[in-house]
């Protein structure tokens, strides 16, 4: 599991942003279900999806899966998280589906095991005729800048259009539900902060849109949890915002990013004023390593005598710095 990846399972961690993912994107925003009503599974995906290494057997692990109270019955909802196509999703979430299933029968069949209550036809499935299952739902979030192109229903990569039709209507189709960040536009569906996260990675690539969407929302940027925060650098790779996260983090873990944003800002600028510095010391080490005098490295340049003086002392002083390290010594006085 990747960085992107490990940051959104933490951030689903919280019940009230399970409850609130799932109002928004399968109920509309209407409030269907609550953080009361995650209830939490193991992760790990047994059964189908197993494999047999080398005689070990080989767990697979959901991104994150819950089982959601639903009224008066439940479902178990599962994230898949992709910052990439996978042009065979609708195949791999039937069979982690398949595996909850199949995890659901052998729990079923071990109750029955020990209880000892099985009758004649029913040893041969472990399985009552009064036994049910719960649904199962896999809910993809995509969050790559590509526009998602794959197939959402397994109909879309089989091939089936030269069969007969007689036989097509026995052919089952399995459909997908795919989250695609960049493209939702009912963001204020959501209650939680995932409306400002999945909002700024909507924009991101564009830092203007980015500070604007920020400053709009100032009242809840202002006070980011640490996770929100890590998922909003870790899938829209701001290493400039991430490097700032503790210097604008409170006691209480909180984080301003609108403070962070405009500490980025001064950063670029800083950083930019340091390269055109760098440019004009290395021009200045340049000719003064042809012998030229400060008065013609200051005439040729059009520079201020005392600021080439103040270069080339630094040059004699410190012969082992970079043209960038002089440049931040020369802003810094």
């Amino acid at each position: 599991m990747g960085q992107k990846d490990i940051s959104l399972a933490r951030y689903f961690e919280d019940e009230s942003r399970y409850a609130d993912l799932i109002n928004g994107f399968i109920f509309g925003g209407k409030q269907v279900v609550s953080g009361n009503d995650i209830q939490d599974l193991d992760s790990r995906v047994t059964g189908l999806m197993s494999k047999i290494k080398k005689g070990f057997k080989v767990q697979k692990y959901r991104d994150s899966v819950r089982k959601v109270v639903l009224g008066l019955g439940f479902a178990i909802i599962g994230l898949e998280n992709q910052d990439r196509i996978h042009y065979a999703m609708p195949i791999r979430i039937m069979l982690e589906d398949a595996a909850g299933y199949d995890k659901q029968m052998r729990q079923i069949q071990k109750h029955h095991r020990n209880k000892k209550d099985l009758q004649k036809e029913e040893f041969l499935s472990g399985f009552t005729i009064h036994d049910k299952v719960y649904p199962v739902i896999t809910i993809c979030i995509y969050y790559g800048d590509k526009p998602y192109n794959g197939a959402t229903e397994l109909y879309q990569i089989m091939e089936y259009e030269t069969l007969p039709d007689k036989l097509k209507p026995f052919l089952n189709n399995y459909k997908i539900h795919v989250l695609e960040i960049k493209h939702f536009h009912d963001i204020d569906c959501f209650q939680t902060d995932l409306r400002e996260v999945f909002g700024f990675i909507q924009r991101s690539g564009s830092p203007d849109e980015e500070r604007k969407f920020t400053f709009e929302n100032r009242e809840k940027f202002q006070e980011l949890d640490e996770d929100a925060f890590d998922v909003i650098t870790t899938v829209t790779n701001s290493k400039e915002l991430e490097l700032l996260k503790n210097e604008y983090q409170d006691k209480r873990g909180k984080i301003n990013m609108c403070e962070a944003i405009l500490g980025m800002i001064e950063a670029g600028r800083v950083e930019g004023r340091t390269e055109g510095e760098a440019k004009i010391v290395a021009m200045i080490r340049r000719k003064y390593d042809r012998k030229k005098n400060l008065l013609s490295i200051s005439d040729e340049l059009e520079l201020d005598y005392s600021y080439v003086k103040e270069v080339i002392d630094l040059i004699n002083t410190y012969p082992d710095w970079t043209d960038l390290q002089i440049g931040e010594t020369l802003i810094k006085q």
